[in-house]
């Protein structure tokens, strides 16, 4: 009874309206990533310099670990205003910019020196398509590049199909690829996802190393398939209806902590990953390398499905944009 208590309790003080007076204005902001990952300690870290840099008038309330939902639910609790905003990944930030889930296409990056240099060159068009479709980017970080992790070796399309896959949700570009890969994925949610492993609902997942280590995936898993998958980003984002009742002198300092903050959040992102694969070699993960051949093939069927989608879920012209870009990069 008295832990139903504590969590309406909970549930009643997450959802009240943002609360806006003379001394200070609380942005409520939901997160998948749990208490004490570097997402969230950068969270706080933003909370903390926007209380000096605004004498108090600006704060944020952290929501960590998927509490409020999975990044649909957040979304939805957003435009409602039961919350502000989120640390979003690609996928929550492809359902408000649909060109933003481009970045995720499977095998398109292949080092962080490319990955900066499209981001680079995408930053501008995204921030402009959040803020038209009524929010405003505070800043760009990641999640990292993406591995698969299994129970079994996968190598290439043919162990994969043998695998019991997971998928985020029901992505329209998750069933392309995974379509033409010749899987039978199984959507769930994040937070659904340690207990699917454990119970032997699903035995491949994807995830960076170092969102493998925080979620605690890599107990119930035996192999890491070591070549990049996709690259992940990731954004601090608001309801524009939110950032404009930030005071107007105060607006430019907000954005410049964010976007400050987020790009040191990127920086130690990369360095726990490198530090995560290592932990993961010590606690008996065993890396596997593809061939190239094998590598390849994934390649090339993950890139059909990719091009298989309808201008309703991304657009052609940026697709082929981003195509040709990242081809300049190899020469």
């Amino acid at each position: 009874m008295a832990l139903c208590f504590l969590f309406a309790l909970f549930l009643s003080q997450a959802f009240l309206p943002f609360f806006v007076n003379a001394e200070k204005l609380v942005l409520k902001i939901g997160t998948l990533a749990p208490e004490g990952s570097t997402w969230v300690k950068s969270l706080r870290e933003i909370d903390q310099e926007l209380g000096r840099k605004t004498n108090g008038q600006v704060g944020l309330r952290i929501f960590p670990g998927g509490v409020l939902g999975d990044e649909e639910d957040m979304l939805r609790k957003i435009k409602v205003n039961q919350i502000q905003g989120g640390f979003f990944t690609g996928g929550g930030l492809g359902l408000i910019v649909k060109d933003i889930k481009i970045m995720a296409t499977p095998f398109l990056l292949e080092n962080y020196p490319a990955a900066d240099a499209l981001m680079n060159k995408m930053v501008p068009f995204f921030d402009k398509g959040t803020w038209d479709n009524g929010f405003k980017a505070l800043g760009w970080g990641e999640s990292g590049f993406i591995y698969l992790f299994s129970k079994n070796p996968v190598r290439g399309a043919a162990d994969l199909r043998k695998g019991k896959v997971w998928i985020w949700e029901d992505t329209a570009m998750g069933r392309a690829v995974f379509k033409e890969l010749g899987v039978n994925a199984i959507p769930l949610g994040i937070p659904d996802v340690l207990v699917s492993l454990q119970t032997g609902m699903i035995d491949t997942v994807y995830a960076s190393p170092l969102a493998a280590l925080s979620m605690q995936w890599f107990t119930r898993v035996s192999y890491m398939t070591d070549a990049p998958l996709s690259y992940s980003i990731g954004a601090l984002v608001i309801q524009k209806s939110a950032f404009e009742k930030i005071p107007g002198s105060l607006q430019s300092v907000v954005e410049e902590v964010c976007r400050r903050q987020m790009a040191l959040m990127k920086d130690q992102v990369r360095q726990e990953n490198q530090k995560a694969l290592g932990v993961l070699q010590k606690q008996g993960i065993k890396f596997v390398k593809p061939t190239a051949t094998d590598l390849k093939e994934m390649q090339a069927l993950c890139m059909k499905g990719v091009d298989s989608l309808g201008e309703e879920v991304i657009s052609k012209k940026t697709l082929n944009d981003v195509k040709a870009f990242v081809k300049t990069l190899q020469k």
